[in-house]
């Protein structure tokens, strides 16, 4: 697997405690849009019609790719977290989902908070980032 491929899954797993943020805020971004002030005045004809604001949002809301994006990213992260034992839940938090991680690899080993060897604990976490980025999409032969 490339290197730039590892970094994609690991710059989203980092960001994967802040996904339902981002979620809300461009869901925010969708209903309250910023509107241009029209400085033009007079001279034009009044739009007569029915406003369907909320039919529009609401396709708006179901087509929006970031939306849709971050909710496949929530998605499959949880999925592969299903699927993974708990020492490999416990890497993948310490070292990405925590603001400020307080062990490494070495330090979750020495402190017993996972029970496998060193080289046992590289590689469930680059099996769980493969695993993310097969399921993303991002995986290249």
């Amino acid at each position: 697997m490339k290197r730039s491929t590892i970094r994609t899954v690991e710059d989203i797993l980092r960001d994967y405690p802040k996904i339902d943020k981002y979620i809300e805020q461009r869901e925010q971004e969708l209903r309250y849009p910023v509107t241009p002030v029209d400085e033009n005045v007079g001279g034009g004809r009044a739009q007569n019609g029915f406003n369907d604001s909320t039919d529009r949002l609401i396709i708006t809301l179901d087509e929006d790719k970031r939306i849709n994006a971050l909710k496949k990213q929530r998605q499959v992260i949880d999925d592969c977290l299903d699927e993974a034992g708990e020492d490999t839940e416990i890497i993948i938090d310490e070292l990405y989902f925590r603001k400020r991680p307080r062990y490494t690899i070495d330090g979750l080993i020495t402190n017993g908070l996972i029970h496998v060897s060193r080289r046992k604990a590289f590689y469930l976490k680059k099996q769980f980032i493969h695993d993310c980025a097969k399921e993303l999409g991002l995986y290249d032969l």
